[in-house]
């Protein structure tokens, strides 16, 4: 009988808590200030009880709230359509606020990123930190930073802004030169270093040769892996050209199998969204999008 009356008061409790802040909030204008104090105690009182799970001690604070509520606000009533509309509108506001400034999810729909990001993943990424900006336009509010060579970039499509965004690696900025010989990627007529690392067996998109070498680039540090068709590459020959104020140049880890600024041109700093931060979601277009268990949560570098 006690488990009984306990269940009973503690379901009052619970609904008298989640009506009582909106039923506070209508009577705002209506209460002297020391009366909304003793509301918010009483209010206080029926929280704790509840956590005490003493049967005594919440049914009169029960008792002591409802005949403050009797006395002060039985002519007021809540519009609890009203209310719950009121709320998902603030959540709604929120979750827009947070992927306008801080961050947002990007899924990867081509391979050429492979073998860093596979066509599938869906990633988060950061907005905040090249700076805050305005929505629906290529004009910022606020520059906190700019991106560096490495940096693995999501932005708008240049030639289409208005299109679906594209994600590239920064390989160089704004007073590089950047040329390709032979495959070989040159920063300031430097070649960056890179380490070979076998044949890559992975994920791939079709690719235009049968064969795919692995390799470990280090560009100013940061250490990636790219692919590249085991052929001669006497053709893959690009520039040299200089990357302007104000822009970007962006490739995909997939060199071969890549339409990046060596097809399309230079990004402009006011088109990117973001950096990519980390995999939240990985699923396998080729599985019927059933996850990668292994790629959860991982870093992106």
């Amino acid at each position: 009988m006690m488990a009984e009356n306990w269940k009973e008061l503690s379901k009052k409790a619970k609904a008298e808590l989640e009506e009582a802040k909106p039923l506070l909030r209508k009577a705002e204008r209506k209460l002297a200030p020391e009366q909304k104090q003793e509301a918010r105690e009483l209010v206080k009182a029926v929280k704790v009880a509840l956590r005490s799970k003493d049967e005594k001690i919440l049914a009169a604070a029960l008792s002591n709230y409802s005949e403050f509520k009797q006395r002060k606000l039985s002519g007021i009533r809540v519009n609890k359509l009203w209310e719950n509309i009121r709320d998902l509108v603030w959540i709604l506001a929120i979750v827009l606020f947070v992927r306008w400034i801080f961050i947002e999810p990007y899924r990867i729909p081509s391979g050429s990123m492979v073998p860093t990001l596979l066509v599938g993943d869906q990633l988060m990424v950061n907005k905040l930190i090249y700076g805050v900006q305005i929505p629906f336009t290529t004009k910022k509010l606020l520059n906190l930073k700019s991106p560096r060579r490495g940096d693995i970039i999501i932005f708008k499509f240049p030639p289409h802004p208005t299109g679906s965004p594209y994600v590239k690696r920064v390989v160089a900025v704004a007073g590089d030169e950047v040329s390709v010989k032979e495959g070989q990627l040159y920063i300031n007529n430097k070649p960056v270093p890179r380490q070979y690392q076998g044949p890559y067996t992975g994920p791939n998109d079709p690719m235009p040769c049968a064969d795919v070498d692995l390799l470990e680039e280090n560009l100013d540090s940061v250490r990636h892996s790219i692919l590249l068709c085991h052929t001669d590459h006497e053709d893959n020959n690009f520039g040299p050209v200089k990357v302007p104020k104000g822009a970007v140049f962006g490739m995909g880890d997939n060199r071969d199998n890549s339409a990046d600024s060596r097809y399309w041109g230079f990004i402009p700093l006011g088109h990117i969204k973001g950096k990519a931060l980390f995999i939240h979601l990985p699923l396998d277009p080729t599985r019927h999008y059933f996850p990668r268990w292994e790629r959860f949560f991982k870093i992106i570098k």
